[in-house]
């Protein structure tokens, strides 16, 4: 009897191995995707940093209004930035907290497979925090503000 195809059985059984598959290397493909959109917001923070050292270089204060600096605040892809800045007390050798910070960019829902919009806070030496609202999937990437 010449016999072709596949039985229902080994069907169901590479349908299992696959499933498995994608079950275990889903979510690391998922954490590293994640990873690299921070690098978004890193350049972002970045610019408002830099911006923001210029503009205390000229007015020897920082301004809480990122409207005022010398840089382009439109929204990234995935980031969105905040346009308001705790500033009060710190200057350019203040380690970055929950109060004092240069710039923030928040998390946006476009593509945000961890459904939280957390935050992250640019300080005047280049240190960032997070809100408590970190995804624990992406580990300590960045530590919290405190």
């Amino acid at each position: 009897m010449d016999r072709r195809g596949f039985t229902l059985l080994e069907l169901i059984m590479v349908l299992v191995i696959i499933g498995i598959l994608i079950s275990i290397a889903g979510p690391m493909y998922f954490k590293t995707v994640e990873r690299s959109r921070i690098a978004e917001a890193k350049r972002m923070l970045g610019m408002i940093r830099m911006a923001q050292m210029r503009y205390y270089a000229e007015h020897a204060i920082f301004t809480p209004n990122i409207n005022e600096l010398d840089i382009d605040v439109s929204n990234g892809k995935y980031f969105n930035m905040e346009l308001t800045a705790s500033v009060n007390g710190i200057t350019p050798g203040t380690a970055v907290s929950s109060s004092g910070y240069l710039g923030a960019v928040t998390r946006n829902n476009v593509q945000n497979v961890y459904g939280t919009n957390y935050q992250i806070k640019i300080g005047p030496k280049g240190d960032l925090c997070h809100d408590g609202t970190w995804p624990s999937q992406l580990g300590a990437l960045i530590p919290q503000c405190s």
